[in-house]
C-alpha cells in the first residue's frame, strides 16, 4: 500500500504540473477508478453507504467489518463479535481460548452476516481544474489625476484554499482546522500543492487608469478539484453455515473473482489552489477601476 501511494502522489505531482495552464469552469464526465469492481448494481442494498462504512475514515488502515448481505449493514468486528443479531451460540467447544464463549459452544456466524477484512486505497478516479472566485489582491491602488498610464506598486497578499467533500455520509474530519490534508483524506491526495499558507509578493506592475479613475489589481486563482472513488482491498473473506465456527474463507469479495470493490455513487472531491514552480498561487489577473478624486 504504501509503495503504491508513493508512486501515485509522484504521478500526480507531474499532472498537477502539466494542467497548471489549463482552465476549466466545470468538471467533464465522470470517471472511474483504475481498477476494482463498481458492485452498486450488483448487490441488493445501497453500496454507496456501504463503502462509506468500510472507508468513512479516510485511512489506508486495516479494518474488519460483519456486515449483513441483504441490508448492507455493516458493524466493526470487534464490536459485534459474539453479539446478537450478528451471532450466535452454537454446540461444540470453541477452538479459541479466549472467544468467550461457554464451556462446549463457540460463537458462529448469523446467517446473512459475513465478515470482510481489509483496507482502503484512495486512486483518483477524475480531476478538472477551475478558475475560483474573482477577489481583490493589491492592498494598494492608485488614482490618475494626470494622463496616459499610471504605475502601480502591488503588494501582493492572498492565502491559498483547501478543502473537501464527501458524497456520502458525513467525516468530523473535513473540517481542516490544523494538519496535513494528506494525513486526513489518505496521501494519495497529497500532492504538490500549497496548503494554508498566506503569500505576500511584492512587485510593481504598469496597469492604464483612465483620467479621474482609481485602479486595483483583482485575481482569480487556478484551482484543482480531485475525485477520488475509495477502493476496498479484500484481504480476507468469511461466511458461516449457521453452526461452523470459522466457515468458508476466501481472499476475495463473496466468494467472487475479484477483490477490489467500488461503488460510483461514494466519493470524496478534495481541492485546493494550483501552485507555480516558486510555489506562488497560479492565478488570472485584473485590472479594475472605479471612479476617483483627485
Amino acid at each position: 500500500m504504501t509503495n503504491t501511494i508513493k508512486r501515485y502522489v509522484t504521478a500526480c505531482a507531474a499532472v498537477v504540473t502539466a494542467v497548471a495552464g489549463v482552465v476549466a469552469t466545470a468538471p467533464a464526465a465522470s470517471a472511474n477508478p483504475p481498477y476494482g469492481v463498481n458492485i452498486r448494481g450488483k448487490e441488493p442494498f445501497n453500496t454507496d453507504v456501504l463503502m462509506s462504512k468500510l472507508c468513512g475514515d479516510m485511512t489506508g488502515a486495516d479494518k474488519s467489518f460483519v456486515f449483513n448481505i441483504h441490508t448492507g449493514e455493516a458493524v466493526e468486528s470487534k464490536k459485534a463479535f459474539g453479539k446478537a443479531p450478528y451471532y450466535h451460540l452454537a454446540s461444540g467447544q470453541s477452538r479459541s481460548l479466549t472467544s468467550g464463549a461457554p464451556a462446549g459452544s463457540h460463537w458462529a456466524l448469523t446467517n446473512g452476516w459475513e465478515v470482510v477484512v481489509g483496507n482502503c486505497e484512495f486512486p483518483e478516479a477524475y480531476s478538472w481544474t477551475w478558475l475560483g472566485k474573482e477577489r481583490r489582491i493589491s492592498n494598494d491602488s492608485v488614482t490618475n489625476c494626470g494622463h496616459g498610464t499610471a504605475s502601480l506598486g502591488v503588494n501582493e497578499s492572498y492565502a491559498t484554499t483547501r478543502g473537501a467533500s464527501v458524497s456520502v455520509g458525513l467525516n468530523t474530519k473535513f473540517g481542516y482546522k490544523s494538519g496535513d490534508l494528506a494525513a486526513e483524506v489518505g496521501a494519495s491526495v497529497s500532492y504538490s500543492w500549497s496548503w494554508s499558507k498566506t503569500h505576500t509578493l511584492g512587485r510593481q506592475v504598469t496597469i492604464s487608469v483612465p483620467r479621474g479613475y482609481q485602479g486595483w489589481i483583482d485575481a482569480r486563482p487556478r484551482m484543482r478539484t480531485v475525485r477520488i472513488n475509495p477502493v476496498f482491498h479484500v484481504q480476507y473473506y468469511n461466511w458461516s453455515d449457521g453452526q461452523s465456527e470459522v466457515g468458508t474463507v476466501v481472499h476475495n469479495w463473496r466468494g467472487r473473482d475479484y477483490n477490489r470493490i467500488w461503488s460510483y455513487g461514494y466519493y470524496v472531491d478534495a481541492y485546493a489552489d494550483i501552485v507555480n514552480s516558486d510555489g506562488t498561487p497560479a492565478m488570472d489577473y485584473v485590472t479594475r477601476d472605479k471612479r476617483g478624486s483627485c
